[in-house]
């Protein structure tokens, strides 16, 4: 029986990734709003969504973070 439920749900997987992830993902974020209420599990999932875009954006070009900080110390000492 137990194997049967695996290889069924290895099956799923296989056809519906996809919706598979989102569930899941849904039923984490609903479990999250419920524990730790809306705008904590959206502060979270917002610091979640800067650091994708930061992580992709610098595996794209691995000069990003560089350019970066010397953009953020070229503007910090106009303020001077």
């Amino acid at each position: 029986m137990k194997e049967k439920i695996k290889v069924w749900l290895f099956e799923r997987w296989q056809q519906n990734r996809g919706a598979c992830l989102g569930c899941s993902a849904g039923a984490i974020l609903a479990i999250a709003i419920l524990l730790f209420g809306f705008w904590r599990t959206f502060f979270v999932v917002l610091c979640g969504g800067v650091g994708l875009y930061l992580g992709r954006k610098s595996d794209r070009d691995p000069e990003f973070f560089g350019r970066l900080a010397d953009d953020f110390l070229d503007r910090l000492n106009r303020l001077r």
